[in-house]
């Protein structure tokens, strides 16, 4: 007798089907994978060689910022690009010519000026010989005159100097330079005593390679600047970091502000808000010159706090290959 309420049920594995599933999902994940690591990789090399073009003229902005005025762009196939490159270039050459310019007219005006300061000079010479024969107000005004004479000699000098730096006349004579005793010799000849130089043990063998002259200048522009315009000197320290070696003059100011640590060692500019290091009544050419000698020295200079509060110029170039050996003259 059939029972027509019975309940049948088929089983059947699903193993095969789960394998399946499993091989579909681990095909998703790879592909998804590589399609995401693909994608990534096409989209980098994509944007490097689209940017490429703006890293190029981002590099050659800031060499032209730093002082090469002979970098120029290749416009390249791109139509877009070239016209950016022929305008940058444009740019340059019109920025070059300026400068030259420039440099050339404050050359010829310092040249000019040199034969009638010279005459200025010899005149107030031959009246401070006969000094002792003025009057008190005659010697006073003989006094300021002559202070005038010798800062105006100065201000000439200092832009000759520009002048020639700015036209790269000058060829830098190099030779290797026994740092630690170099600096204790140029400080000692701007009357600054001995007792205040301080050479770290560690930089008492540094060798650079440098010219004598130009870096003379520096720590004498440096002693000169903390004298007139900060006090005083209060320490100059010779010390290594790393592959550098570093000149450091402390003065006993009240500082450089930071919003003027750049603009600093622009020509003709003074720092000190309302005056406060402007009392020696420089030009403004001086910490200039420092850094100008500096970069062609493959150098960097920089202001920062003293440890005492006053400032603290650091002139950092690099140490001679092969000079912990400590053999180069002095």
């Amino acid at each position: 007798m059939i029972d027509v309420g019975a309940q049948y049920f088929a089983v059947y594995p699903l193993r095969r089907l789960s394998d399946t599933l499993n091989v579909l999902r681990n095909s998703l994940l790879l592909g998804s994978v590589f399609t995401t690591v693909a994608g990534a990789l096409a989209g980098v090399w994509t944007s490097r060689r689209v940017l490429r073009p703006l890293a190029d003229v981002s590099a050659a902005a800031a060499s032209v910022a730093a002082g090469r005025f002979d970098i120029r762009l290749q416009g390249g196939s791109d139509p877009d690009l070239a016209t950016v490159a022929t305008s940058f270039n444009h740019m340059t050459d019109a920025l070059q010519r300026r400068i030259r310019r420039d440099a050339r007219f404050a050359s010829a005006v310092s040249h000019e000026l040199r034969s009638p300061l010279a005459t200025l000079v010899n005149s107030v010479e031959v009246m401070l010989t006969r000094r002792s024969d003025l009057p008190e107000r005659s010697r006073t005004a003989v006094d300021l005159l002559a202070a005038e004479v010798r800062r105006f000699q100065r201000l000439v000098e200092d832009l000759l100097e520009m002048s020639r730096l700015d036209a790269g006349a000058d060829v830098l004579e190099m030779e290797d330079v026994r740092l630690g005793e170099f600096v204790v010799h140029a400080a000692a000849a701007t009357g600054v005593g001995k007792e205040v130089v301080v050479v770290a043990d560690d930089a008492r063998r540094a060798v650079i390679n440098a010219d004598k002259r130009r870096l003379e200048r520096v720590v004498a522009n440096l002693v000169e600047n903390a004298v007139n315009h900060g006090g005083g000197v209060a320490r100059v320290a010779v010390e290594t970091h790393g592959a550098s070696a570093r000149i450091c003059v402390e003065d006993r100011g009240p500082g450089v502000p930071e919003a003027e640590r750049e603009v600093i060692f622009e020509p003709f500019v003074r720092g000190g808000a309302n005056g406060r290091r402007s009392a020696g009544g420089g030009a403004g050419l001086g910490l200039s010159l420092v850094s100008e000698h500096v970069r062609l020295h493959s150098g960097r200079v920089w202001v920062e706090d003293g440890a005492d509060g006053g400032a603290r110029f650091v002139v950092e170039l690099p140490v001679a290959a092969g000079a912990g050996s400590g053999n180069g003259p002095a």
